[in-house]
């Protein structure tokens, strides 16, 4: 019976301090590939969200400056065949007249009659090279060319770094 149970204990040995540190270097290697694959999914992410908030702006900016000419009855500036970083229009209500785009600290602004300003963008992205050209012929419908550039904030948290991009489009009064 004492061998027995000598035989017994003998068999029930623990892990060896090799076998230890083979099954912890695995383990570690499955941790640092898990943690590598969950950062990159995390900096993808990211990039995805930096990118969807730049064209959502410009396009929601892009939008409201073309409806606005279309709406105005005038434009004031830029006149036939110049540039102008603001973009005054004349509109067939007091109200609203003149309705100004300008570009401030980073910021498309809209500013309608005697009202404050209000801002277009909000603080995740910055407004750069502002620039409306009159693209018009004298006796002609005003066409307004207009292009501005959105960059990302973020940026510096960003992997990829910073994004930006360049709106372009024209807009015409209705007449």
């Amino acid at each position: 019976m004492i061998n027995l149970i000598k035989n017994i204990i003998r068999s029930k040995k623990g892990f060896s301090l090799v076998e230890t540190i083979i099954y912890v270097a695995i383990f570690s290697i499955f941790i640092a590939g898990t943690a590598s694959f969950m950062s990159g999914i995390s900096a993808s992410r990211l990039n995805n969200q930096m990118v969807l908030e730049i064209n959502d702006q410009g396009s929601k900016a892009m939008k409201m400056i073309t409806q606005s000419i279309r709406d105005a009855s005038q434009v004031n500036s830029p006149t036939i065949g110049n540039t102008a970083l603001n973009l005054s229009l004349a509109t067939p209500f007091s109200t609203t007249s003149p309705t100004v785009f300008s570009e401030s600290g980073g910021v498309l602004y809209i500013t309608e009659g005697s009202g404050s300003a209000v801002a277009l963008t909000n603080n995740k992205v910055i407004v750069s090279d502002l620039l409306f050209s009159n693209m018009s012929r004298p006796s002609t419908t005003n066409i307004i060319k207009i292009s501005f550039k959105l960059t990302s904030v973020n940026a510096s948290t960003s992997p990829s770094g910073q994004y930006s991009f360049t709106f372009n489009g024209s807009g015409g009064l209705r007449r």
